[in-house]
């Protein structure tokens, strides 16, 4: 029996192992990697995120000159350039969310507010147009769309469409993704904010991505942890495989980018680097003991 049309979508925070995870995605035949989908956009208008390479693609060609997105966007963006939008705007730490975040489960329905709204109407059009010509394109039967954004996920999954949405609850240790974003921001000479108040807001954003998993079946969601991902590669990815009806095959060693047409990313994913499991946030907790713990008690919730 053929396989229908599957979206596999990434829901995380940022500094969270998305990359890590599209790419092990990426190595089975079955699959396309289109990276962070959201950003294509921004991509094409040289604005926003990717400033760093020069918004290219991931094969180092513009995106309109790419020899997989020119074809997909001559499909898309250049028959619609006025309603073209494929990013959805809102902003997490809204205080009209507060009670989405304390309550997901009770107020999860605001969010579709923001979805619904003006400025996103043109969101979910946009990207069932591309994703229907990235199928046509690739020739494959599923796309891994790590966008990570979870009211983006939300307007894909209740879209109408003709593809199967699958999403993946992509978790990772709070205070390692807090002091990994701290170091990001400080890479990028960025306003600094201490490791607790990072630690609130990445906090907030699980929150909020909790309600977003409420509207999903059970049988669309399969929810996963960095950490096992990164110490148990080929186990997580069986789990995966079976769960969402890919083909089993062997998981890579390592994480590089090769031949690949992607979106976005981490600006290191370009150099091969083993996949392995790396403790050395704990350090920045040395002397943050009380902190410590009160984020080990906020990951259980």
């Amino acid at each position: 029996m053929a396989k229908k049309n599957t979206v596999i979508y990434i829901i995380s925070d940022r500094r969270s192992g998305s990359t890590l995870l599209e790419n092990i995605l990426s190595r089975s035949a079955e699959v396309f990697s289109v990276g962070e989908l959201a950003m294509l956009h921004g991509h094409i208008l040289k604005k926003g995120p990717g400033e760093r390479w020069n918004w290219t693609c991931s094969c180092g060609d513009p995106v309109d000159q790419c020899v997989f997105w020119g074809p997909v966007l001559q499909k898309t963006w250049q028959q619609n350039q006025q309603d073209f939008n494929s990013n959805i705007s809102w902003n997490y730490k809204s205080k009209k969310l507060l009670s989405v975040a304390l309550l997901p489960f009770l107020f999860r329905n605001k969010l579709l507010d923001i979805t619904g709204s003006a400025r996103n109407k043109n969101v979910q059009p946009t990207l069932d147009s591309l994703y229907k010509a990235i199928f046509a394109e690739a020739g494959k039967t599923f796309i891994v769309d790590s966008s990570k954004d979870p009211l983006q996920a939300l307007s894909i999954y209740r879209g109408k469409r003709d593809y199967h949405v699958k999403i993946i609850w992509l978790k990772r240790d709070m205070r390692a993704t807090a002091v990994s974003k701290s170091k990001w921001k400080e890479l990028n000479v960025k306003k600094q904010k201490s490791i607790g108040k990072i630690l609130t807001d990445v906090f907030y954003y699980r929150r909020l991505s909790l309600a977003v998993t409420g509207f999903v079946k059970k049988e669309d969601l399969l929810k996963m942890n960095y950490e096992a991902i990164a110490l148990n590669t080929q186990e997580q990815l069986n789990r995966l495989t079976n769960a969402f009806g890919l083909d089993d095959y062997k998981a890579p060693e390592y994480m590089f980018v090769e031949n690949d047409h992607t979106i976005g990313g981490t600006p290191n994913r370009f150099s091969k680097r083993p996949i392995v499991y790396d403790e050395g946030w704990k350090k920045e907790f040395s002397n943050r003991k009380l902190l410590y713990w009160i984020g080990g008690l906020l990951n259980k919730f």
